[in-house]
């Protein structure tokens, strides 16, 4: 059983090991341009965690909307359709706070929830980070079960 364990955590570090140089290859790549990184980093954390899609939101500044600068895995529709309420997220993605919707049917940041049934989606996993001391962005993940985060 120990080398059974033993050779799935290999083959885990092989997969992240292979995903960075990835990542390495898109961003330091010549052709590639702002849009083709933050279409495989979209692509790339779906692909890792198993979500059904994945999208990163951008905080314009002087407004309270977030902008979709990069999709995967989503219909447009469902994009456009506002199924989360930005402003109570904007808050938690200001503080840094990672954001678990695991309860689409009654959790009251759900403004769309039609919306997420016809995308076969009832959780998501937001991740906030910022590019620099003004700019504040969301990774999100969209997962057709619930979902819940380890550490593996």
């Amino acid at each position: 059983m120990e080398n059974e364990d033993d050779n799935m955590e290999h083959s885990k570090m092989d997969s992240y090991f292979f995903s960075l140089v990835r990542v390495t290859d898109v961003i330091y790549g010549e052709e590639g341009d702002l849009g083709d990184v933050l279409h495989f980093i979209v692509s790339l954390a779906a692909e890792l965690t198993g979500a059904k899609g994945s999208t990163i939101r951008v905080l314009e500044q002087g407004s309270f909307n977030l902008k979709v600068v990069a999709s995967y895995g989503l219909s447009q529709r469902y994009i456009n359709s506002g199924a989360i309420d930005f402003g109570k997220s904007i808050t938690e993605i200001m503080q840094g706070d990672v954001i678990i919707i695991n309860d689409f049917e009654n959790d009251s940041r759900i403004q769309n929830l039609e919306a997420a049934r016809l995308e076969g989606v009832s959780s998501v996993i937001g991740i906030p980070f910022t590019v620099n001391e003004s700019t504040y962005c969301i990774l999100r993940l969209y997962f057709s079960s619930k979902k819940i985060p380890t550490h593996d």
